[in-house]
């Protein structure tokens, strides 16, 4: 009876054991799916929160946190600013092959920001104002306020 007994004890255990790493195995999973699923979405929804004073900042946005894209509908009475590379502190020529290379990474991301910008009548507007479209736009900031300020390529 000690032998069958054994058996049986060492079946169970097993059995238990291999079930426990299965559902361990099946959390693990699942975790980690519902962790990447978030980071993606935090990211392109989110991006850069705060406008770049200079070009290292964009760089280091572009590369880093992510395009500035907004997360939601922008109200008709909001007050739109734009701000060109030129405004941003340290841009060179030194610097400009650094930039092309911090925009093409993030191309994906910008084409994303400039089809949202499209179907914002109020950003499309503000940009024609100024003589440009959506194809210059490199992030859309919103501040605490709820006004928006738009970065714009303006290189030839």
């Amino acid at each position: 009876m000690t032998i069958r007994s054994t058996k049986l004890g060492l079946a169970a255990l097993l059995a238990t054991s291999l079930a426990g790493a299965a559902f361990a195995q099946s959390a693990t999973d699942t975790d980690l799916t519902a962790q990447a699923n978030a980071e993606a979405s935090v990211e392109t929804r989110l991006g850069a929160t705060e406008v770049p004073e200079t070009l290292g900042e964009l760089m280091a946005d572009l590369g880093g946190d992510g395009v500035a894209i907004p997360t939601g509908e922008i109200p008709d009475d909001t007050q739109v600013t734009t701000m060109t590379l030129g405004d941003l502190e340290g841009e060179g020529a030194d610097r400009a092959a650094a930039l092309d290379n911090a925009l093409a990474r993030a191309q994906t991301s910008l084409d994303m920001l400039q089809t949202q910008v499209d179907g914002s009548e109020v950003l499309t507007e503000a940009l024609e104002a100024e003589g440009f479209s959506s194809d210059n736009v490199l992030g859309v900031y919103q501040d605490a306020n709820g006004s928006v300020t738009v970065l714009i390529d303006d290189r030839a």
